[in-house]
């Protein structure tokens, strides 16, 4: 069986060692212990190995250990696995900062809508696995933002009423568009040779978002336009709003409909004389696909633009960082620019001189109105900065169609302000036509 053999060193040390026959030879193992009891416990195991028919002690233990240290390393290995393996909500998160990267303009659009709709109402889901997500947890959210009720805006006495709408479908379907393109972003992950090894990997193998129908009449137009008499009656109503945001209603809609988002990018800066084409107004377009360069469109400023945006222009140097400031100390948010023509649309709804209408439905209305005033595609893109495709138009053409812009604001101006004055009340808008 074996016995404790206990050495002594003449430095003081002691060790413990078991010894025991091996093939008419002695062996010994070294007891890990510094003390007796211990010592004896050990020795006491060690037997019953060898009486068990364990003879070659040593390289049994030896043997023992390494399968030992390799289930440690298998099972480091898979909590570094799982660790790496990031949940829904890492997953939305690491889309969204990418978006951010990218300098994407909707980043924050998209960031609330997963919140609102995704991680507030889904705890349990968002915690799981991104691979361990199925086609039907994501009908469960497109189902919770078919059906939840309407989220009210603002707060206290700023508190916007809850309304529901005809745009949930459209909610719906822009959800799943953004929760494929975070699923499609993880599934890209794995594959980058850019990313590191031990990054957070969510190890998606199919897209489940693909299995999901899409949300049918997601996609409807809801940009009808308004007639002549509606656009007038809304020229009259802005003059009935305080000062700065008479002026900027004005503005954005002499400015022919820009995007708000381009219009709070403007600072005093993008303001210079041009040698050619006089006063000019630089906006910076950064709607686009991945990759793709920010465009910088300029607008001439003619004498009539000069006009109506004089009190916005007169905060040069008073602090404000740029004229779309409603307090004179910070630039307004797009989401403030078009809700003073929700709140309007709302007022003369429901006065019955027009229909309800957000600035969506004044954009529309602007480029069909200019439409009607002879004014092409082609000159209305420029205009408005919409997307322009084609290898020409798109890496070749950099003149800045600056007269011609001058040419077609001047002419909407002149629309505007006779639609005031009554000069222009024919009624030949269609109510229905598309921007």
């Amino acid at each position: 069986e074996g016995r404790l053999r206990l050495r002594a060193f003449p430095h003081g040390g002691i060790a413990f060692y078991y010894r025991y026959s091996l093939d008419g030879k002695q062996a010994q193992v070294r007891i890990d212990k510094d003390n007796l009891t211990g010592a004896r416990a050990k020795a006491a195991e060690y037997a019953s190995l060898y009486r068990a028919g364990h003879r070659d002690l040593h390289t049994y233990l030896a043997q023992v250990q390494a399968e030992d240290d390799a289930r440690r390393e298998a099972g480091q290995r898979e909590r570094e696995a799982k660790a790496r393996q990031g949940t829904l909500a890492q997953l939305l998160d690491s889309y969204t900062a990418d978006m951010d990267r990218r300098g994407k303009t909707s980043a924050k659009e998209v960031r609330g809508s997963l919140k609102l709709n995704v991680l507030t109402p889904f705890p349990d889901l968002v915690a799981k696995s991104a691979k361990d997500i199925q086609p039907t947890d994501v009908s469960a959210i497109l189902r919770h933002c078919l059906t939840r009720p309407v989220a009210s805006k603002g707060r206290g006495a700023r508190l916007t009423k809850a309304r529901a709408t005809s745009g949930k479908k459209r909610h719906a379907g822009e959800l799943r568009a953004y929760l494929r393109a975070a699923l499609g972003f993880g599934l890209g992950l794995g594959l980058d040779p850019l990313r590191a090894a031990d990054a957070v990997l969510f190890g998606l193998s199919t897209n489940p978002v693909r299995d999901v129908p899409t949300i049918e009449g997601a996609n409807r137009a809801e940009t009808w336009a308004l007639t002549k008499d509606e656009l007038r009656q809304i020229l009259l109503a802005i003059e009935d709003l305080p000062e700065r945001h008479r002026a900027i209603a004005k503005t954005m809609l002499y400015l022919a409909g820009q995007r708000t988002e381009m219009l709070c990018r403007v600072t005093w800066n993008d303001f210079y004389d041009d040698d050619e084409h006089g006063s000019v107004m630089q906006l910076l377009d950064l709607k686009g696909g991945k990759n793709t360069p920010a465009r910088i469109p300029l607008l001439p400023m003619t004498t009539r633009l000069g006009e109506v945006m004089a009190p916005l222009l007169i905060l040069q140097g008073t602090g404000a960082p740029g004229p779309f400031s409603l307090r004179g100390d910070r630039t307004a948010t797009p989401g403030t620019l078009q809700g003073i023509f929700s709140a309007m649309g709302d007022q003369l709804a429901e006065q019955g001189k027009t229909r309800r209408f957000t600035w969506r439905h004044m954009r529309a209305t602007c480029e069909t109105h200019l439409a009607s005033l002879g004014v092409n595609q082609e000159r209305r893109a420029w205009l408005l900065s919409h997307g322009r495709s084609g290898v020409q138009a798109k890496h070749y053409d950099r003149y800045s169609y600056l007269p011609e812009k001058r040419s077609d604001l001047e002419k909407w101006a002149r629309y505007l302000d006779q639609l005031v004055s009554g000069e222009a009340r024919s009624n030949v808008v269609p109510l229905h036509a598309g921007a």
